[in-house]
């Protein structure tokens, strides 16, 4: 019986200090995608073009309008890599528009299971648009959080997998709309 309480005071003590020590993650990712700039931004800032294109991020609502703007909301599940999905369910986040320069810049503040910011840049290259992805964020689940402290490998793992089928989607989906536009018509 002495275990059993040792074991749950703590397990408690771990979520009190989780939910009281916040780790911080820093993470810039960017991706090359090979289709001129407008293309790909109408497909970044369009809830029905992100559906098709990002299956890892579903997105949950059914916001009124399609086109993202200063003020827009937007609610995801973001499924994780295999690996951390056996462990964790997917997290659910909650993004609001809150400065928008069309085909420069988005940033969101973020809500739900991850807290923080995220902001997106865009920069048209020679033969492709780059984006840079900055997430600023924390966990918010306690345990998750505290867990962050010897799984941050592995959170960064399923945070890389994620983003890496996002620049695979939004490369194939600015593919086929190039192809599509540039196909005769009948």
């Amino acid at each position: 019986m002495g275990r059993l309480l040792f074991a749950a005071a703590g397990t408690l003590g771990g979520i009190w200090i989780g939910s009281r020590s916040v780790k911080i993650y820093d993470w810039r990712t960017e991706w090359a995608i090979p289709a001129p700039l407008p293309v790909v931004y109408r497909a970044m800032s369009s809830r029905a073009a992100v559906r098709e294109w990002w299956p890892d991020m579903e997105l949950v609502d059914d916001g009124k309008d399609d086109d993202l703007q200063v003020g827009s909301t937007v609610s995801f599940r973001v499924h994780q890599a295999p690996e951390v999905a056996r462990l964790a369910p997917p997290f659910r986040i909650h993004c609001l528009y809150t400065d928008v320069e069309s085909e420069s810049r988005l940033r969101e503040t973020v809500t739900g299971d991850l807290s923080g910011v995220l902001e997106v840049l865009f920069h048209e290259q020679v033969d492709n648009t780059s984006i840079t992805f900055s997430w600023y964020v924390r966990v918010t689940n306690p345990a998750l959080n505290l867990l962050g402290y010897i799984a941050e490998r592995m959170y960064r793992h399923s945070h890389d997998h994620v983003m890496e089928s996002g620049e695979t989607g939004l490369s194939e989906y600015c593919l086929r709309l190039a192809g599509s536009e540039g196909a005769p018509s009948g």
